[in-house]
């Protein structure tokens, strides 16, 4: 493993994108993202690869198109969409984000077109999570393949849900609620806190959570209530996930195939201005299969009615399971690899 350099964005105290601070710290990230490209230059010269895989990483690409070695391309995200706050309106802040989003876009779109391949870690139409996310050209369509998502454990490598249920010692009477927030370390705090909070107000009779907070640091924590379980981390987020009925969710995009695949309705709540996990959610509604409560909108009121409609409707559960046997098939790394082997050979 090659350490390099890497680029992050700006949080708010709730977790959210600080997009003035993150554009604050322009120069900042043009010198990390120079050092970034320098560094896999460096890398590729010394090891001389047959082929360079790049992970969404423009860096890749460009070192890869410097040293005219072949790359393929994993992504799930060609359309950058810079978010803007609802209380900013103003004509001229549209105009000149719409400008730079095209700005953006084309740059990419000319280094990702090099790519032999373009491969898209995604289920095919109609199930597509990040559908709103990919508006391309013609030249990039020719070249992308959806390979589905890539996910650790599928369903069918672990028990059934009731007996996993007895396993972890979970009620097997009650609807379980599975909480498994994703992103950076202050955003998964934020929503988990924010359900705990939730949950301790509101007497769920029939109702079980279980709630992660995704911090592999903080392993050790643990501590119950009358209806739900905190967990710092979940060694076996698979066995929990399958033993579950609904999972809520940031609306990152492995989280959602990960629910995918294991036929679970969701409820979403993508942090303010992540344009990304915003589009997968409004993908996910569509399909039927979950509901979105916008961060900044979360109550205890937002949060019980939204779980009492999908408890109160068969339809998110049928939708899911029916969804869960025509996806079930792919596995993202198989396709992968043997694309990645048909380059090189």
């Amino acid at each position: 493993v090659l350490g390099t350099f890497e680029l992050e964005y700006v949080q708010d105290e709730k977790g959210g994108l600080d997009l003035r601070q993150t554009i604050a710290q322009g120069p900042k990230a043009i010198y990390r993202f120079i050092r970034q490209v320098g560094a896999e230059l460096y890398y590729t010269g010394i090891l001389s690869p047959d082929v360079i895989v790049s992970d969404s990483r423009l860096s890749s690409s460009i070192a890869a198109l410097a040293r005219g070695i072949p790359s393929i391309l994993i992504i799930n995200q060609l359309l950058i969409i810079i978010p803007i706050s609802e209380k900013t309106r103003e004509e001229y802040k549209i105009k000149a984000k719409s400008i730079a989003e095209k700005v953006i876009l084309e740059f990419m779109a000319n280094i990702w077109r090099r790519s032999k391949k373009i491969l898209i870690p995604d289920f095919p139409p109609p199930y597509t999570i990040s559908k709103k996310n990919l508006v391309l050209s013609e030249d990039l369509c020719d070249k992308m393949v959806f390979i589905g998502p890539l996910i650790s454990k599928y369903p069918e490598e672990l028990p059934g849900k009731n007996e996993l249920r007895k396993q972890l010692g979970l009620p097997m009477d009650k609807t379980i609620v599975l909480v498994c927030p994703s992103g950076t370390r202050k955003e998964k705090r934020a929503l988990s806190s924010a359900i705990v909070d939730i949950v301790r107000r509101i007497n769920y009779e029939d109702i079980f959570f279980i709630i992660s907070r995704g911090d592999v640091f903080a392993e050790s924590e643990f501590h119950m209530g009358k209806n739900y379980i905190v967990y710092g981390w979940l060694k076996d987020k698979f066995m929990y996930l399958k033993a579950a009925d609904i999972v809520v969710a940031h609306g990152g995009h492995t989280t959602i195939a990960e629910a995918m695949y294991y036929g679970k309705p969701m409820i979403l709540i993508p942090t303010t201005g992540h344009t990304e996990r915003l589009s997968n959610s409004e993908s996910v509604c569509e399909m039927g299969i979950g509901e979105i409560i916008r961060q900044e909108e979360l109550t205890v009121e937002t949060f019980s009615n939204t779980l009492s409609k999908i408890l109160k409707s068969d339809n998110y559960f049928i939708s899911s399971r029916r969804i869960m046997k025509e996806i079930g098939n792919f596995r993202g790394h198989e396709e992968a690899a043997k694309i990645i082997e048909g380059l090189v050979r």
